[in-house]
């Protein structure tokens, strides 16, 4: 998981052992001079940088910066703050907002919303495929899948280095890639520059492994060859 920063204008430590609890790896700064040096893509990848305004006198707009383009959760109390958030949301990419007191799970509802922001930035040009594995989330480049093999609401990911195993069936799994897999059967999936060979009813990928084709797959799979000859 990617770190998290907390900037606040107050100094009451409980809202940062708060936010502590649920992220390890929340970092306290100062000021955004602190992490506006670090090599980021903002745009691709953007910073967590939740900001707490409580009872702060100081102008949202002196707080935030439209150069450093993180992803601003603003921590307010009593909703003060609201109507100007709203009015700077887009300039300065103020994304979500907790109004103390607050939950655990409207913090873990602010970091699910933060990842699927992520999630639909890098699906977007479907480069990756991301995947939830023991609460981080994964992305896993469409050019390295081998093969996806379906068992009832799983889906095993093949790659030349790893096996994913996620609760999404073969046929959500393939609604988020690119049209470079073919379906061979009702279990599996190939990308298509892994095909070397057709035998009977099994496929040979070019590592060696053998996959089952069925009949409907069988015809997919020597359209697929016709083209490429």
């Amino acid at each position: 998981m990617d770190a998290f920063f907390y900037l606040s204008t107050s100094e009451n430590p409980s809202t940062y052992f708060h936010l502590q609890k649920e992220m390890s790896n929340l970092q306290r700064i100062s000021s955004m001079l602190e992490i506006s040096d670090l090599n980021l893509d903002y745009e691709k990848n953007p910073l967590i940088v939740f900001v707490d305004i409580q009872g702060s006198e100081i102008p949202l707009s002196n707080l935030l910066s439209t150069e450093n383009f993180a992803y601003f959760i603003i921590i307010d109390n009593q909703y003060t703050n609201a109507q100007a958030c709203l009015r700077l949301a887009r300039e300065y990419n103020i994304r979500d907002y907790l109004a103390a007191p607050f939950s655990s799970a409207e913090i873990q509802d602010c970091l699910d919303r933060y990842y699927h922001c992520l999630a639909l930035r890098k699906i977007a040009d479907k480069n990756n495929l991301v995947i939830k594995e023991k609460g981080a989330h994964i992305y896993i480049e469409t050019r390295s899948i081998k093969l996806l093999e379906g068992f009832g609401s799983y889906t095993r990911i093949h790659t030349a280095d790893k096996v994913y195993i996620v609760s999404k069936t073969i046929k959500k799994i393939l609604e988020l890639l690119p049209n470079q897999f073919i379906r061979t059967h009702r279990s599996f999936a190939v990308h298509q520059k892994q095909l070397r060979s057709l035998i009977g009813n099994t496929l040979i990928l070019h590592n060696g492994d053998q996959v089952k084709v069925s009949k409907s797959g069988r015809q997919i799979v020597l359209d697929h060859f016709n083209k490429a000859s």
